[in-house]
């Protein structure tokens, strides 16, 4: 008893630390700007704004995004759209594997739920209502378009709205409004930006990439557009994208970001790159690159970007601009190649990125020991020092064959960015008038009013600042972290199979020091060249140090005047808000005495109008019944002609198996007839040969003796005998039998 009470403890213990550590993991699902058009930005977790060029920008958790007036944009989440009409903000307040939470403070969204399985996670607030989804619907809310008011329109499917105090469910073609403690319900109408969502949505139900990826792959709605499917016997199915230069490799043509909690995150400036960036992996096969998504999987991991990385302070190339300096390079990961995250994950998490197909794990199964990485793109390290956006196509980047970087260093990630709290913080503005809404607080996105902490990415430099090893010649060789060699890598339980590595591709502390103890022959003494370089090192430390506080104050001021500018918008906002309010109340006060004056017009307006809505809804009551009517008796006369066509079928059926049965029933008279005729036949043979055999048979008369014979044996069948009479009337009574019969 006591034994099975320490297992049950143990057991607990176990899923208790497995929850935990799931509990980490960074969401599986991040969205991407699909659409731009006009003026949109995005404003993410930290504070930062990006404008611009935002394809295929990632999408998470505390991300705000606004659409000026007359702009329009996409966000997508697997098959999940979610769209701005202009002059519209929304913020997604949590996106993970199972939940997405949005915010609507102004304008108009169209969103679209496909995928049942993401509706008990869908959750919608404007200032005035809260959405649910009972079933995959596509729904349009207008929020402040008038002031504190809510409109939601469902266009299909159907869910339930909460506000004012109540909860009303809603259905396909109707629409509810929400003002203040106000319900109005009424009849769906379409607008433009609902007849471009549609279209849109049309364009993703007949994609064709749904045969090799499901639709939880973020991003496949443009691979169809923009390449072409094959399958390989070894890598499954595999998708070449069109229009690329001959020398084009992935991960070239892009922007790097900075995103929390992944770290570097790629983003590519094709319009089909975001799938093949953060999903599957990419193998050259005849000089050309194919993307290869791998099995498909129902709800696929998201990486910010399956690469590895190569260099190090230590490893200099020269540039574009003629300029040489330690470079950081990243290369397409292949099949045969193990994505080790840089960041805090689980061991199931680190298991779902692993790429496979029939049931292997290729990088387990045929490792690479050549050393070979194809596809290199270097840029200085510089860019990567500190947590700006780098634009690989405009910086002086270098592109290497693989021959060249055989012996580059393998690194876990490019250098740690700085932390964000030295960064400006962010401002956060929920509603164009700053007053309460019907939502729930930043605080309570997870239920514990905290988010998750993340670790930082390990330093791609594990050994910079260590001291260096000194030569009798008086030339220092520097350690470069993590080199390579040949036929050593993915055979230890490191990344490039370094000893010294962990599963994180991190290089222990002994090793570290191991590598740095002076080796026999060495002398600990430090040269005139030593010392230049060290006084080199600190004016460059120096510039570089003053070059940043340059960069920090240069952002605090541009920090400063963005809040100014936002405190400044936001007075403005109010006091045109009260000027708005104070020509209400005067308007409200023109019409109550207009009222009075026109109140007995407005009634009898009002009877012709209910008068007119009470005609035409009997009318299309009438026409319904019609319809039904007219329905039940086409039915009706279909199910009659059905089941005449049965009855007539059976009647057939009848027939012919009467027929058949009369046909087997004379056919087995005529048959016993004949076999009765010939058994007759027979018999009269029979008769006649024992009739010519009777004479034969009969014994002499012997005069001799006088004294009385036995009957002979053949007597019998003397009697028997019969004339040609009797023989004649048995053949015309056979014939009278047949003839009855």
């Amino acid at each position: 008893m006591h034994r099975k009470i320490k297992h049950l403890i143990l057991l607990s213990a176990l899923v208790a630390v497995t929850s935990l550590a799931m509990a980490d993991d960074p969401p599986a699902r991040v969205a991407r700007v699909s659409v731009v058009e006009g003026q949109v930005t995005l404003q993410e977790t930290d504070g930062d704004e990006a404008g611009g060029n935002l394809l295929n920008w990632p999408v998470t958790s505390g991300t705000r995004i606004t659409a000026a007036p007359g702009s329009r944009t996409e966000f997508r989440v697997g098959s999940t759209s979610v769209r701005l009409d202009g002059d519209s903000s929304m913020e997604v307040v949590d996106l993970d594997d199972n939940v997405l939470r949005l915010r609507l403070d102004y304008g108009t969204a169209n969103v679209r739920i496909r995928n049942p399985d993401q509706l008990g996670g869908f959750e919608l607030t404007t200032p005035q209502a809260r959405v649910t989804l009972a079933e995959p619907a596509s729904l349009r809310i207008d929020t402040e378009r008038a002031p504190d008011t809510s409109v939601v329109t469902m266009l299909t499917g159907s869910g339930r709205v909460d506000g004012a105090g109540a909860s009303t469910s809603l259905r396909a073609g109707k629409r509810v409004e929400i003002r203040g403690d106000d319900i109005h319900t009424g009849i769906a109408q379409r607008t433009p930006f609902d007849d471009w969502a549609l279209a849109r949505d049309r364009r993703d139900d007949n994609s064709q990439s749904l045969r090799y990826v499901t639709a939880d792959v973020t991003g496949y709605e443009e691979l169809d557009q923009h390449g072409t499917w094959r399958d390989d016997p070894d890598y499954g199915p595999l998708w070449a994208p069109r229009g690329v230069a001959s020398n084009w490799a992935p991960y070239r043509d892009g922007r790097w970001t900075w995103l929390e909690p992944w770290g570097w995150t790629w983003v590519d400036d094709a319009p089909w790159g975001y799938a093949p960036s953060h999903y599957g992996r990419w193998v050259l096969v005849q000089s050309r690159w194919y993307w290869a998504p791998g099995r498909a999987v129902v709800r696929p991991v998201w990486a910010p970007a399956l690469v590895g990385w190569v260099g190090g302070s230590g490893w200099n190339v020269t540039f574009r601009d003629h300029r040489a300096g330690p470079g950081v390079g990243w290369y397409p990961l292949t099949p045969r190649d193990r994505y080790v995250p840089n960041y805090r994950v689980s061991v199931e998490h680190e298991r779902r990125l692993e790429w496979q197909h029939n049931g292997k794990v290729r990088w387990k199964e045929e490792p690479r020991h050549d050393g070979r990485r194809d596809g290199v793109t270097v840029l200085p390290r510089e860019y990567f020092e500190r947590r700006s956006i780098v634009n690989v196509g405009r910086e002086p980047r270098v592109t290497l064959a693989p021959n060249d970087v055989r012996k580059a260093p393998l690194i876990t990630a490019p250098p740690v960015a700085p932390p964000a709290a030295n960064r400006p913080g962010r401002v956060i503005e929920t509603r164009r008038d700053a007053r309460d809404d019907f939502r729930e607080r930043a605080g309570e996105r997870r239920g514990d009013g905290q988010r998750p902490q993340v670790a930082q990415p390990v330093p791609g430099n594990a050994l910079q600042g260590q001291p260096q090893r000194i030569m009798p010649g008086g030339a220092p060789v520097v350690q470069q972290p993590g080199a390579v060699q040949e036929g050593r890598r993915f055979d230890r339980p490191g990344r490039d199979g370094d000893d010294r590595r962990d599963e994180r591709g991190r290089i222990s502390q002994p090793a570290q020091q191991q590598a740095l103890q002076p080796q026999p022959g060495q002398l600990p003494q430090q040269n005139v060249e030593q010392q230049r370089q060290e006084r080199q090192r600190q004016e460059y430390q120096r510039q570089e140090g003053q070059r940043q506080e340059q960069q920090r104050q240069e952002a605090q001021r541009q920090d400063q005047q963005r809040q100014e500018f936002q405190r400044q918008e936001r007075q403005r906002q109010d006091g045109q808000r009260q000027d708005a309010q104070r020509q209400e109340l005067q308007r409200q006060e023109q019409q109550r005495h207009e009222a009075q004056r026109q109140d007995q017009q407005r009634q009898e307006a009002q009877r012709q109008e209910q008068q007119r809505q009470e005609a035409q809804r009997q009318d299309q009551q009438r026409q319904e019944a019609q319809r039904q009517e007219a329905q039940r008796q086409e039915q009706q006369r279909q199910r009659q002609e059905i089941q005449q066509r049965q009855d007539a079928q059976r009647q057939d059926q009848q027939r012919q198996e009467m027929q058949r049965q009369e046909q087997q029933r004379q056919e087995a008279q005529r048959q016993e007839m004949q076999r009765q005729d010939q058994q007759r036949r027979e018999q009269r043979e029979a008769m006649r040969q024992e009739r010519q055999q009777a004479p034969q048979q009969q014994p002499q008369p012997q005069p001799q003796r006088q004294e009385a014979r036995p009957q002979p044996q053949n007597a019998p069948a003397a009697e028997n005998r019969r004339g040609p009479r009797e023989e004649n009337k048995e053949n015309k009574d056979g014939r009278n039998r047949r003839n009855q019969e």
